[in-house]
């Protein structure tokens, strides 16, 4: 047991959890014999794969210290020639060449990508150009029936057209007439209904001036009756009587106050 954990010190571990993943699980199993070497097998070989990846990444940091150190080295070299290529520029009266010179082949490379992505987008563009072309052929392709077949319709609503415009012209104008024709109407069927309305208000003032006399000749002819009837307390009833006595008395009202105003007269003389 020794032995074997100091041969693979990762399996102790790696066999404790698997039992407190199979008790939590409340499902624990015992391995077998040959599952038991199965699972030593699988775990030597995951050791093996470790101390691989182990050296493998070893060798990488070694690797990367040492390109580190190169680019550092490289850089200090770059910076001293800079230097010096800058030091014999301003020597020279050119100072600032280099960099110039530097911006100019970043400037190229930009321009080459620019140019590069015209001309993608123009290929881009001719590629589309075509799918339209073939996308517009396509719907000519299927539309050239049915416009074949609306070429003989489109005659006929032209026909149809010429038509709605002939009748709708004679119909404007036999409304325009209708209209001319409806108001001369509508003005003699006002004077007429001003007419009827004089002619009935006439005729009722003739109704009632009717009722007015009818009821004046009843009366007549009452009063012409009791007049001829002999009993005197009848012919008393009549208007003529009445209108005697009303006559009669103010006859003698005026005696009276003829007599009353002599005697007031005289005795104011007096």
């Amino acid at each position: 047991k020794q032995w074997y954990q100091r041969r693979v010190p990762i399996t102790a571990g790696e066999l404790s959890k698997k039992k407190e993943e199979m008790r939590s699980t409340g499902a624990e199993q015992v391995l077998t014999g040959p599952e038991f070497k199965k699972y030593i097998a699988m775990i030597r070989n995951k050791g093996n794969v470790y101390k691989a990846k182990r050296s493998e990444m070893a060798d990488l940091r070694a690797e990367v210290g040492v390109l580190a150190r190169t680019a550092d080295i490289l850089q200090n070299q770059y910076n001293e020639v800079k230097q010096t290529i800058s030091s014999m520029e301003k020597e020279r009266g050119i100072a600032g060449y280099t960099d110039t010179q530097d911006q100019l082949e970043m400037i190229s490379a930009s321009k080459g990508e620019v140019d590069e992505k015209k001309g993608q987008i123009l290929e881009d563009m001719s590629d589309m150009s075509d799918q339209l072309n073939s996308m517009i052929s396509e719907k000519k392709a299927a539309l050239a029936p049915i416009i074949k077949e609306l070429r003989p319709l489109r005659g006929k609503c032209n026909e149809l057209e010429h038509l709605h415009t002939q009748k709708k012209t004679e119909y404007d104008s036999l409304s325009a007439s209708l209209g001319s024709n409806l108001h001369n109407l509508e003005q003699e069927v006002g004077g007429l209904r001003e007419t009827a309305q004089g002619e009935e208000s006439r005729h009722h003032f003739l109704m009632h001036a009717k009722q007015l006399l009818e009821a004046h000749q009843q009366k007549v002819e009452e009063e012409l009756a009791i007049y001829k009837n002999s009993d005197p307390a009848v012919r008393k009833s009549s208007l003529r009587e009445q209108y005697n006595r009303k006559i009669q008395e103010q006859d003698n009202l005026g005696k009276v106050l003829s007599f009353l105003f002599k005697s007031e007269t005289n005795s104011v003389v007096d």
